[in-house]
């Protein structure tokens, strides 16, 4: 009977050993053993990887609204405005439009002050189609009678600038370009004017540029 109870008690004993065995070879959960805490690391570092594509994506998709999307149109009677322009244009990647006067002036003083005078708006020509395609338009011009030239009035009645952004810049002896932005609210109320700048010294272009973030 002993012996038989002697025998029970070493099976006992052996399927116990056995047991003990079977779990120590399984991974703690201070391994990474358990399913559930590795997808916790696998979306952990998915959601860093998706953060840096998303960050990226948002750089290239800025870089591609802004490519291109710069217009620089002006007017400029002796070329002084061309020349600010044409600066303009090659610091922010901008394209260049030339705005012209469909007819030449006969008698320059007596004509171009009777147009600002009496808010006469002569026919134009601009050197490009459409704006459509362009998120910002610099428009530059001389400083005539403390006023924008008429032809400056024309463009602007002359295409849609809700939604875009006007960045006026001019070009003057004496007078700054103060007086007259008030036609760019007036005639653009859908735009949004930037702060324009007075351009008689080319020193002060590019700070100006970085100020308002067109510098490319």
């Amino acid at each position: 009977m002993k012996s038989k109870k002697n025998i029970l008690l070493m099976m006992m004993l052996i399927f116990a050993f056995m047991l003990a065995a079977c779990s120590t070879g399984r991974p703690s959960a201070s391994e990474g053993g358990s399913s559930a805490e590795s997808e916790g690391s696998m979306r952990e570092t998915g959601s860093e990887n998706d953060g840096a594509l998303t960050e990226r994506s948002s750089v290239l998709s800025d870089s591609t609204q802004t490519e291109g999307s710069v217009l620089v149109a002006y007017f400029s009677h002796t070329g002084n405005t061309k020349q600010v322009a044409q600066q303009i244009a090659d610091l922010t990647g901008g394209s260049l439009a030339e705005i012209q006067r469909a007819e030449k002036y006969g008698d320059l003083q007596e004509e171009a002050e009777a147009e600002i005078l009496e808010s006469i708006r002569p026919e134009i020509t601009v050197s490009m189609d459409d704006i459509t395609d362009y998120d910002t338009v610099f428009v530059g011009y001389p400083i005539w009678w403390d006023e924008a030239p008429a032809m400056i009035a024309t463009f602007l009645e002359s295409y849609d600038f809700s939604g875009k952004t006007i960045v006026p810049f001019c070009t003057s002896a004496s007078d700054s370009i103060d007086n007259s932005l008030h036609i760019f609210s007036e005639i653009c109320p859908d735009a949004t004017i930037a702060a324009g700048l007075t351009a008689n010294d080319e020193a002060d272009i590019e700070p100006w540029l970085q100020e308002l973030g067109f510098l490319q």
